[in-house]
C-alpha cells in the first residue's frame, strides 16, 4: 500500500521537475557590434571576439534613445545591447535590442 502511493505521488513530482527544465530559459545580455544582419537574424560581436547569432521575431524590441525604432535602423556597424533569453549563447532569441552610441565616438 505505502509502496503504490509512493509511486503514485512520484510520479506528478517527476513530470513536474521535467517539464520545468523543459521550459526554463536563462537571460543573456550581449553587448557588442553588429557583424551581420540578415532576415531575422543578427550576428553581434562581442568585446571578447566571440560572435554571437540572435534570432529576433515580431515581438522583439527594438529602441535608440529610449524610442522605439523599426528593425530596418539595426545596420553592420552599430553597437548594441541585446537581451535575449535561450537554453545557451548558442540558441538565443532577443527580447530587446538598445542601439546604443559606438564607443569611443566623438561627441
Amino acid at each position: 500500500m505505502i509502496r503504490r502511493f509512493l509511486r503514485i505521488a512520484a510520479v506528478p513530482a517527476l513530470v513536474i521537475a521535467v517539464s520545468a527544465t523543459l521550459f526554463a530559459h536563462e537571460h543573456f545580455r550581449i553587448i557588442g557590434t553588429i557583424t551581420k544582419h540578415q532576415d531575422s537574424i543578427i550576428a553581434v560581436k562581442k568585446k571578447d571576439a566571440k560572435v554571437t547569432e540572435i534570432r529576433l521575431d515580431k515581438q522583439t524590441e527594438i529602441n535608440r534613445d529610449k524610442k522605439k525604432v523599426q528593425i530596418s535602423e539595426l545596420k553592420v556597424g552599430q553597437s548594441v545591447v541585446v537581451d535575449a533569453y535561450g537554453d545557451t549563447e548558442d540558441d538565443l532569441l532577443a527580447l530587446e535590442i538598445r542601439i546604443v552610441p559606438t564607443i569611443g565616438a566623438a561627441k
